[in-house]
């Protein structure tokens, strides 16, 4: 039987033209991508479907992390539990309300200062930026007509 690689090894496996992996057992892998790039992949079958899972970037991931990852997802599968189910779940209910919709929210205070909120992030404004950026969409060329050039 081959032995494990160990996390030296893994850390000095060397980037090739096309991706490939370092298998470490039980469908725990380390691809390595040709940018040198390293990422954890766990492949399984779920309902008689072939299914792969990122466990994360090595070396920001252990080996012994991944290796505890796998364990955990085995053990999810064992009680009939798809463990990439189980992460997207998890992942929509730890999701604010703010974030699952994908609009465009504009808040105007009382004191003319503007907020700007979409699905990934927060702009808050101060009332003299609101009045800059008011005065900007404002001022339209007159030979425009108000339309934006073709």
């Amino acid at each position: 039987m081959r032995a494990s690689p160990d996390a030296a090894s893994l850390a000095a496996a060397p980037a090739k033209s096309k991706p490939y992996k370092i298998t470490i057992g039980q469908g725990l892998a380390l691809l390595v991508n040709p940018s040198g790039s390293k990422q954890w992949r766990f492949r399984y079958r779920f309902g008689g479907v072939a299914k792969s899972l990122s466990m994360g970037a090595f070396p920001a991931v252990s080996l012994e992390q991944a290796i505890q990852a796998r364990d955990e997802a085995r053990t999810m599968l064992k009680a009939g539990t798809d463990p990439s189910a189980a992460r997207k779940a998890e992942r929509e209910a730890n999701m604010p309300q703010r974030q699952r919709a994908n609009t465009l929210r504009l808040v105007l205070s009382q004191e003319n200062a503007l907020t700007i909120e979409t699905p990934r992030q927060v702009l808050r404004l101060t009332p003299e930026q609101t009045a800059a950026v008011r005065s900007f969409l404002l001022a339209a060329d007159p030979e425009s007509n108000g339309h934006a050039p073709d």
